[in-house]
């Protein structure tokens, strides 16, 4: 097939995931930027100025943070032999599916008012943690650390061994080594992963609303703040747009460290020796933290789910399982809300799948870098912007169900596009061109070769995509009715209303969130925990 022929022809394929991509992000963002455009003197509030310094400094503090752990620890399991190496790797991605709430929750239950390492701290003067950023950024470090550990162990994975070995035959120590020719070619890796820590954490929202206060509120609360409370549009249009530009320096960064990352080969296999003296201090050491910081959150809101003032109790179970009609209910059933996040979360997966394989699919054939650019906008933008673009685009729609199902999809189909594109890249030409030769159509090619080949890369993303959805809470907070209510919006309600039997219940919601997180991604991506 011809160079021309094979772009026309993918372009066709990822047509109609284009057009979706116009009609709900485009065009949303085009409105935000004509609003925005008419209100930018709100910038010259020195309030609005100090929340996007904010925003920024503690991405910053988190990207710091998470280096100093999960850099020396990838390095360290990258050059020793450490038993479940594998497992530890693949549980380690079960923050990163976590609904923020249940983070929220967690931490809250831990170090909040009355949290149960709250008495500790009265030793140092603190009441709880909960009138500091140190919450905020401890639960940017859960979800974020394992992404910075996964990409920098890839990193330092393909640093050949043998080059460290003839440093150190010259005379350089282990540490030498690790600095002077490790970290060196390992570096694109390590800056990617700090490149996307960064945008997730300047982009999150879940966090800042309910950790952070008004104090430490992020301009992604602001945006929110003055759609849902204020309706001040433009204004919010003005903050999106300032957001924007912020988040789109430094995705052009994460691209280019991705495509000096894509030059470096891969590192020699060797056997690993075991960790002695003082690099298994270390080893341990920054692993028992890491486990602290990523699991301790979630085992305290399964135990917090059913543990009350006198110990073990059901009661916050039974609240969330009363039936619709009942008046001492303190929020929508749990039937209502798992009813509602399943059927959403199908359609998404649906949909999702279909334009995401698509534009995957149409980036492959015509080997157009501007289609593999065009996938990454929804990630671009939050999804609370994602939810104010739609109400500034299709104000007549505000109350159907479809708008708030378009803004699933487009925050589900990156993740299908960037785990399936690089399978479908990877793919064996020779293999292909053999079916062919041996009469094979091209359809019949693609259906009995390739699909079998790129099938589990493609599971993956869909297992990604449903976790995301299935705790999704910006768009659906903008968005949401009622009868709309999902796990996530079910959990923030009880979690705005006083009383331990409300946190108890919200406790219990979070508990089923997290198992159904973590059925779909065990299910879907049969438990290998891939991620590309």
């Amino acid at each position: 097939m011809s160079s021309r022929r094979s772009v026309l022809l993918g372009w066709f394929v990822a047509l109609p995931a284009l057009v979706f991509l116009g009609v709900f992000l485009l065009w949303p963002l085009l409105c935000v930027l004509r609003y925005g455009g008419l209100s930018l003197g709100i910038w010259q509030d020195s309030y609005f100025v100090g929340r996007l310094v904010w925003t920024l400094k503690q991405a910053l503090v988190t990207v710091l943070l998470g280096a100093l752990i999960a850099w020396p620890l990838a390095y360290l399991l990258s050059r020793y032999h450490l038993r479940g190496k594998a497992a530890l790797l693949q549980v380690l991605l079960l923050p990163f599916v976590t609904p923020v709430l249940v983070a929220v929750l967690g931490l809250s239950a831990l170090l909040g008012p009355q949290g149960w390492f709250t008495p500790l701290l009265s030793g140092f003067g603190l009441d709880d943690l909960s009138q500091t950023p140190t919450l905020l950024i401890l639960g940017n470090l859960f979800f974020n650390l394992p992404i910075m550990l996964r990409l920098a162990y890839a990193g330092f994975g393909r640093v050949p061994g043998n080059l460290l070995g003839a440093a150190r035959t010259l005379g350089a120590s282990n540490l030498q080594a690790a600095f002077s020719v490790a970290l060196p070619l390992a570096l694109p890796g390590l800056l990617s992963g700090a490149m996307l820590v960064f945008l997730y954490s300047a982009l999150s929202f879940g966090l800042p609303l309910l950790l952070g206060g008004e104090q430490y509120a992020t301009l992604e609360v602001e945006i929110y703040t003055l759609t849902a409370y204020e309706l001040r549009l433009p204004e919010a249009s003005a903050l999106i747009l300032v957001q924007l530009l912020v988040t789109l320096a430094v995705t052009l960064l994460y691209t280019r460290l991705n495509t000096a990352l894509g030059t470096l080969g891969r590192g020699h296999t060797q056997p690993l020796a075991r960790a002695r003296g003082g690099a298994a201090w270390l080893l341990y050491g920054l692993l028992a933290l890491t486990l602290l910081i990523c699991f301790a959150p979630l085992l305290a809101v399964v135990l917090r789910g059913v543990w009350g003032e006198y110990g073990l109790t059901p009661d916050f179970w039974r609240g969330i399982l009363r039936p619709a009609g009942d008046s001492l209910l303190s929020g929508p059933p749990l039937s209502l809300l798992l009813g509602n996040t399943l059927r959403f979360g199908a359609i998404t997966l649906l949909g999702a799948g279909l334009l995401g394989g698509m534009h995957a699919l149409g980036a492959y054939v015509s080997r157009s870098q501007t289609l593999d650019a065009l996938s990454l906008l929804p990630l671009m933008l939050s999804p609370v912007s994602v939810g104010v673009g739609y109400l500034l685009a299709y104000p007549q729609w505000g109350a159907e169900l479809g708008l708030l199902l378009a803004a699933y999809i487009l925050l589900a189909s990156p993740l299908i596009v960037r785990s399936l594109l690089p399978a479908l890249r990877a793919l064996p030409l020779h293999v292909l061109e053999a079916a062919r030769t041996l009469g094979a159509t091209p359809l019949t090619t693609w259906r009995t070769v390739a699909l079998p080949l790129v099938w589990p890369a493609l599971r993956g993303g869909a297992a990604l995509s449903l976790a995301t959805v299935l705790g999704e809470f910006g768009a659906t907070l903008v968005l949401t009715r009622p009868e709309w209510a999902t796990l996530s919006t079910g959990l923030y309600e009880r979690l705005g209303k006083p009383g331990s039997q409300n946190l108890g219940e919200a406790c219990a919601v979070a508990t089923v969130l997290l198992l159904l997180s973590l059925l779909s991604f065990v299910v879907l991506d049969g438990g290998r925990g891939e991620v590309t």
